[in-house]
């Protein structure tokens, strides 16, 4: 994800677009030639995803602590960790720590990527002492990384993995609480009914009682 153009897009409910802006600079000055998605309301996110973790991280964090100011910025991220970034861990972990303080002092939920780093993950949130929802986006890891996610109070988002019969939460989203449920589709050409149908079978619900459940999710999590 290029840090200041927007990429993707998380779906939280039906009709509810959460745009994810990078640090937010270039949408403050551009957010003029933005196209919405036809009669939805758009909000938006702010983070360091960790993949753009550098040496201008703290000028990064210092355009994020102005934009997330915004009212419409709901959530913070993408942020977290992840084992491919340039950076090392040392720092990525104090970056997130950042952004975490962040959450907590406005009450935004995070919105966390991670790449092979979920034991440090849910160090972090242990240690953090926060309070704000943290929801995994674009889960498709295993049964035993799952389960401790949900032990530890995590939020999952499913994308278009679920259309795959071949992938991990094609086989566990049964396992996630509709509680602890929201859908994407991330920056795929896919759109969103799509998954949400892919998922009403899957867990065998009615697409419209899912709905309902994850509308229902979004109000409790991003005070709506």
């Amino acid at each position: 994800m290029s840090p200041y153009v927007n990429t993707h897009t998380h779906h939280v409910g039906e009709g509810i677009n959460v745009l994810d802006v990078g640090e937010g600079g270039a949408w403050l000055e551009n957010e003029n030639v933005r196209v919405l998605a036809e009669g939805q309301d758009a909000f938006y996110s702010v983070g360091l995803h960790p993949m753009k973790v550098g040496q201008a991280a703290d000028e990064a964090l210092t355009v994020i602590r102005e934009t997330i100011l915004d009212e419409r910025v709901i959530a913070v991220g993408e942020c977290g960790l992840d084992r491919r970034s340039a950076a090392t861990m040392e720092k990525q972990e104090r970056v997130l720590l950042e952004q975490v303080q962040l959450a907590e002092k406005y009450h935004k939920p995070l919105i966390i990527h991670c790449v092979k780093a979920y034991s440090e993950l849910i160090s972090i949130r242990k240690k953090s002492g926060t309070s704000v929802p943290w929801i995994i986006h674009g889960f498709n890891n295993n049964e035993q990384i799952l389960a401790q996610l949900l032990d530890h109070g995590f939020y999952i988002s499913i994308g278009a993995a679920l259309l795959n019969p071949r992938s991990n939460v094609f086989h566990l989203i049964r396992d996630i609480p509709l509680e602890r449920l929201f859908l994407e589709n991330d920056d795929r050409e896919i759109e969103i009914p799509v998954i949400y149908e892919a998922a009403s079978c899957l867990v065998g619900l009615e697409e419209e009682r899912l709905k309902e459940r994850l509308w229902e999710n979004y109000k409790k999590i991003f005070n709506k």
